[in-house]
């Protein structure tokens, strides 16, 4: 069945749903963001981490949500995702089984056209000639059901650049029209899904309101493409500082920079802003760890509706690290 959707912008999506009516399902496995064309390896993790965001916001209370950090993918444009990746392995711990499962993947294309045209004078005198580009995005977000290789759920839209907009992230979003474009088709597809989505129990009450501190996306890496954290090392200090600063306000758009210059200290994990005062957890605590890795907004909206406790590594703003468990 093909439907379009309406768009932010007023444009259209286009969709094309094949959702079986038995479909039921209690995670979603989320693919690194697959750029093509060339962009650093941080790059797919944070966007991909974007789109998490976003999956959280809309059914992070009926689903299970795994991230790339936490898998890895050896044939990324395999529709058999369990024969294509290791992500069938973080099921059994959540009592999830492979059939309950869907993979999230999310990809886009970057087309750019160059026109010449003559720069006349005053008096309509050609004086040189100026070059303009114009970049249109275009964004690919497909669900798949692994264990009948079906695409239950294919959604794709267009953006263009607009190379006169003001940006008041201070360049932490090198293309806010994709991010935009991914983050809108990621709404569409998981509402798409609303009927399907289902949780295994009902979740604890939350836990904090957290932000990334995202310095693991220098770590992240695939297959020729390598981490960033070795470039990262050579690079004049002041670039270092400036990069991490604008990866810091890619992750977290919404906070305010005094914020995140209190932030840029701090070790990667989850800074808590805000968390219920009979709770575990404080503000300005920085959850390190889950169960020995790292920390993750993903794993912790998981701890929620997990069979059992999470053990994690915190930060306290007080003073010291201690290890509690979630929920």
């Amino acid at each position: 069945m093909l439907a379009l959707v309406g768009s932010a912008c007023g444009s259209a999506y286009k969709v094309q749903r094949a959702v079986p009516a038995e479909l039921s399902a209690s995670a979603v496995v989320v693919y690194p963001f697959l750029f093509r064309w060339p962009e650093p390896a941080y790059r797919s993790f944070e966007l991909s981490e974007r789109l998490l965001d976003v999956a959280l916001a809309e059914a992070g209370e009926r689903a299970f949500f795994f991230g790339p950090s936490e898998f890895k993918v050896y044939r990324p444009e395999d529709d058999n995702a369990w024969a294509a990746s290791n992500a069938v392995t973080l099921l059994p711990p959540y009592g999830v089984r492979p059939e309950q499962a869907l993979v999230l993947r999310a990809w886009a294309e970057r087309r750019i056209q160059s026109a010449q045209g003559e720069v006349l004078d005053a008096k309509g005198r050609a004086v040189g000639q100026n070059t303009v580009e114009e970049t249109t995005y275009l964004g690919h977000v497909e669900v798949l059901h692994p264990s009948t290789h079906q695409r239950v759920l294919e959604i794709s839209g267009e953006a263009k650049a607009d190379p006169f907009a003001e940006h008041p992230d201070d360049g932490a979003d090198s293309a806010p029209e994709l991010t935009r474009l991914m983050e809108n088709l990621t709404r569409e597809a998981l509402r798409g899904l609303e009927d399907q989505l289902h949780a295994p129990r009902e979740p604890s009450p939350a836990l904090a309101r957290v932000a990334l501190v995202p310095w693991q996306a220098f770590e992240y890496s695939e297959e020729g493409r390598p981490a960033h954290v070795a470039a990262l090392a050579t690079m004049d200090p002041l670039d270092a500082e400036l990069l991490r600063q604008q990866r810091l306000r890619f992750a977290n758009p919404a906070l305010e920079t005094s914020l995140l210059d209190r932030m840029a200290r701090l070790p990667a994990g989850l800074y808590v802003l805000s968390a219920p005062e009979t709770g575990k957890l404080a503000p300005g605590d920085v959850i390190l760890q889950f169960d020995g890795q790292p920390a993750l907004p993903q794993v912790l909206a998981r701890a929620r509706l997990a069979p059992v406790p999470v053990q994690a590594q915190v930060q306290r703003a007080s003073g010291g690290t201690a290890r509690i468990l979630l929920p």
